[in-house]
């Protein structure tokens, strides 16, 4: 009879027991990124490892505004005359015996004055009549009865022979004269040809033709 009299207050004890709330409603915790996701954050929070392609042309400075264009009177190369170009070397090998396959170093106060001519009338043409010449030209200029001396200032590098669009001979002369040209100077105002010549052994004066 007892058994009987507990077991309805067992059933009451346990409905007054709390019921627990639904899983729906319990806060889930954030989910878990992928390992995918994770590296590829990473990688956008990175600075980029990757080489940077740079065009050179884009970086480069500007080029100079050439002073005057240098015309080689016989093979018709010409090169661009700025403050700093062409160096020595590119000028000797501008002004090099092609014919006989012979170069050497030109005297850079040659170029000096070429700049010095050039800046007072900017954007001219200078024609280069003889640069360099071979002993070897030289000689055979010489036996065909060419005005050219025997041991010419041409065979060592040390002189030229020029004009200069626009300018007469005398004119051109005078200038160099006013740049104080310490070396050879000669003009030559014939018919056939009008040039002068500068080179930088001892001082002196004459014309020809």
């Amino acid at each position: 009879m007892k058994g009987r009299a507990i077991a309805p207050a067992l059933v009451a004890a346990a409905f007054a027991l709390p019921v627990p709330s639904p899983l729906s409603e319990a806060p889930l915790p954030p989910p878990r990124k992928s390992t995918a996701a994770v590296i590829d954050a990473a990688a956008a929070l990175a600075p980029s490892l990757e080489p940077r392609l740079v065009d050179p042309a884009a970086e480069a400075p500007p080029a100079k505004k050439p002073i005057a264009t240098i015309v080689h009177g016989h093979t018709q190369e010409t090169l661009a005359l700025t403050e700093d170009e062409p160096t020595i070397e590119r000028f000797s090998t501008f002004l090099a015996d092609h014919g006989y396959e012979q170069e050497t170093r030109i005297d850079p106060r040659l170029l000096d004055l070429l700049r010095t001519i050039a800046k007072k009338h900017e954007g001219t043409r200078i024609e280069i009549v003889s640069g360099y010449r071979s002993p070897k030209r030289n000689e055979v200029m010489r036996k065909k009865g060419r005005h050219v001396a025997s041991h010419s200032q041409h065979t060592l590098g040390m002189a030229i022979d020029f004009r200069v669009e626009g300018l007469v001979v005398p004119k051109l002369a005078a200038e160099i004269l006013q740049a104080k040209w310490q070396g050879g100077l000669g003009t030559y105002a014939g018919k056939r040809d009008r040039f002068v010549h500068v080179d930088t052994g001892p001082k002196r004066r004459w014309s020809g033709f």
